[in-house]
């Protein structure tokens, strides 16, 4: 982990553990009422399942532990865009077009066509250039229909996608900058698992920026409240602009509970990580599904695949020895051996996260990487 990002994880667990003590200061009465009401539920759960329900109420008790709608609606979002096309993009598409800013079809799904659409709109109105589809946007549209200009160029993308913002000088020095640092530990965990370091690094790179950015989120927090929003009722705007017919919200309830429930099973994986470890769970920060450590572990991977890099007794995802070859680990597991060819590679690294994009990314990055280090380690 880089100096500002240790100094980051260290401010955040500090200020995890003074909210903490806090809270516990407090008494087992007061605490015992504050649990937020969203999660009631869950805590008697989690104490029929073995957990001591005392120790699960002092953490729900404390003032970090408040619900979110915010996952599982971006989840279930998400998921209805791929399988039905959502009608606040389909309305943004139709007004995009209607201004010469968007030639594609109004499907409401938000592909790079439409991301760049919008970004376009939003540069010659002097806008910040987010590319997303909100209702303020199609509010904006509406205010203020400028016209594209007449001889506007639109992109021919390649069918290559790839996450350029990982592909840029500053970002590839970073990961350089890790490699180089990281030596050491690298090819210990090449020598153990087989996986070259140009490869690992540059997951490293898609996933956290080689530890720069572990998350805004507290992945217990946002682990329970994906349990919790298995009720859709608590998550009031998640789909009124779209206002579903009762066959589509009926498919939006059932994928709330499915992701409800592998919510569940990873929320327990982490409570049972951070108790392994030694580690306060809402010390822990991760992303808005729940995923945690350099590499973007799930808790249930963590439990399986975390292992001790550099001989002290722990397997601490968030240190860079531990975390690289916990990272060796699980490619290992999911089939990297060598030789290996790149449709075999990809293969592995599409199980890791189901995303093209995503493989296409760390494929091109691990190239860069190696030529510019002159390995000779792989050569797909």
């Amino acid at each position: 982990m880089t100096k500002p990002a240790m100094g980051r994880y260290l401010a955040w667990l500090a200020l995890a553990v003074g909210l903490g003590a806090a809270a516990l200061a407090l008494g087992g009465a007061v605490a015992a009422s504050t649990v937020d009401p969203a999660f009631e539920a869950l805590v008697s759960r989690l104490a029929a399942d073995g957990l001591p329900e005392a120790k699960v109420r002092r953490l729900f008790s404390r003032a970090e532990m408040a619900f979110s709608p915010k996952a599982m609606s971006d989840k279930l979002t998400a998921l209805y865009m791929r399988k039905y096309g959502l009608r606040l993009v389909a309305d943004i598409q139709t007004r995009l077009a209607a201004l010469g800013w968007y030639p594609g079809p109004a499907d409401g799904k938000l592909d790079r066509m439409t991301r760049w659409s919008i970004k376009a709109y939003q540069a010659a109105e002097g806008l910040p250039q987010l590319g997303t589809a909100t209702e303020t946007l199609l509010a904006e549209l509406s205010a203020s229909p400028k016209h594209a200009p007449a001889d506007l160029a639109f992109p021919q993308f390649p069918k290559a996608e790839v996450h350029d913002i990982v592909l840029t000088p500053e970002r590839l020095a970073e990961a350089r900058e890790f490699y180089q640092r990281n030596r050491a530990a690298l090819a210990r965990a090449r020598e153990r698992f087989g996986v070259p370091e140009e490869y690992m690094v540059a997951l490293l790179a898609v996933e956290t920026r080689v530890g720069r950015y572990l998350g805004d989120e507290v992945a217990v927090v946002n682990l329970a409240s994906l349990v919790a929003g298995e009720d859709v009722s608590r998550l009031p705007r998640a789909f009124a602009y779209e206002k579903p017919a009762p066959d589509r919200l009926a498919w939006i309830k059932a994928k709330a509970t499915e992701k409800g429930e592998w919510a569940y099973g990873e929320l327990r994986a982490l409570l049972r990580y951070a108790d392994a470890q030694g580690i306060d769970p809402l010390s822990i920060p991760g992303s808005i599904y729940g995923a945690i450590g350099i590499c973007q572990f799930m808790p249930s991977n963590a439990l399986k695949y975390a292992v001790d890099g550099n001989g002290d007794g722990k397997a601490d995802l968030f240190d860079p020895d531990d975390a690289v070859a916990s990272l060796g680990n699980i490619l290992r597991a999911m089939g990297w051996r060598e030789p290996m060819s790149e449709e075999a590679m990809r293969k592995v690294f599409y199980g890791y996260n189901h995303s093209q994009v995503y493989v296409n990314t760390i494929m091109d990055a691990a190239r860069r990487l190696r030529d510019a280090s002159g390995s000779g380690t792989t050569k797909p």
